[in-house]
């Protein structure tokens, strides 16, 4: 839970409580002026959400002298945690009693609550990657994961000229095939535990005494492959959980700005509209 006591995240924090001391005092004084505050504050709400769809826009113009994505991402923080008390100004504290509003209300929370979610994982994950060398973009680990599985094969086959019974290729066809074939170990890497290749590497270290010059060679290539193939499950698996959370997190995102537009229209088509 140190995470909570950043410095970045309680200026965060605070930022957002400022914002929405400011709101919640003009909040007031217009509901002492008899109007009704609902379509205030809804508004608020509608303008701060339309600030923090911003940042995707900003993204997508990457070319453009607008500002680092960073300090866009900054703002979009701020503005999160003021949506989320607007939003419960807005509701006053109630759950719906309409399917519009119970929609709205499951969706303002998913995307929320994932939003929280998505913040913490930005903190830690590019940590953890930049931790391991150089980044490798996501869509090319497959590939470069064939690559690694193609050599390893054929220095599986290789070690078969070595002429002893305990060679290389029998841990490949015991063990390294299947860690080579695809991504392995994906919950272990989350948890950063390096168990599951001590195993591997203590397999092919109990062979070693068994091999020539040559085949020890081998060996320490193989040795070479493995780590290279875990390191690529490592980036496959932080990076694949962030391409899980935008997953979690954008379409339910477009989802409630159609249901805004909906209750939108029906609480004017409802009303005299006269704030």
């Amino acid at each position: 839970m140190s995470w909570l006591l950043n410095r970045n995240i309680l200026l965060k924090l605070g930022a957002a409580a400022v914002l929405l001391a400011v709101f919640m005092t003009v909040n007031q004084a217009y509901r002492i002026s008899l109007r009704d505050s609902q379509f205030l504050n809804g508004w608020v709400l509608v303008a701060v959400m339309a600030g923090m769809l911003l940042l995707t826009f900003r993204k997508q113009l990457s070319t453009l002298p607008l500002g680092r994505v960073r300090h866009w991402l900054q703002v979009h923080y701020y503005l999160g945690f003021l949506t989320i008390g607007v939003f419960l100004v807005h509701t006053h504290l109630r759950f719906p009693n309409a399917p519009l509003e119970w929609l709205l209300w499951i969706l303002f929370v998913l995307v929320s609550a994932s939003g929280c979610v998505g913040g913490f994982l930005a903190r830690i994950v590019p940590v953890r990657l930049e931790g391991r060398g150089d980044r490798v973009l996501f869509e090319r680990i497959p590939v470069l994961r064939a690559q690694i599985a193609d050599e390893a094969e054929t220095l599986a086959l290789a070690s078969l000229e070595d002429g002893s019974s305990v060679s290389l290729a029998n841990v490949y066809q015991r063990e390294l095939g299947r860690f080579f074939a695809r991504p392995r170990y994906v919950f272990a890497h989350l948890r950063q535990s390096s168990l599951p290749i001590s195993r591997i590497m203590g397999e092919l270290q109990s062979i070693e005494r068994y091999l020539d010059g040559k085949g020890k060679e081998r060996l320490e290539r193989m040795r070479q492959l493995v780590r290279a193939k875990n390191d690529l499950d490592f980036q496959y698996a932080n990076g694949g959980l962030l391409k899980l959370w935008l997953f979690v997190h954008v379409p339910p995102t477009y989802a409630l700005i159609l249901a805004i537009l909906a209750h939108v229209v029906v609480a004017y088509a409802f009303s005299s509209g006269i704030a």
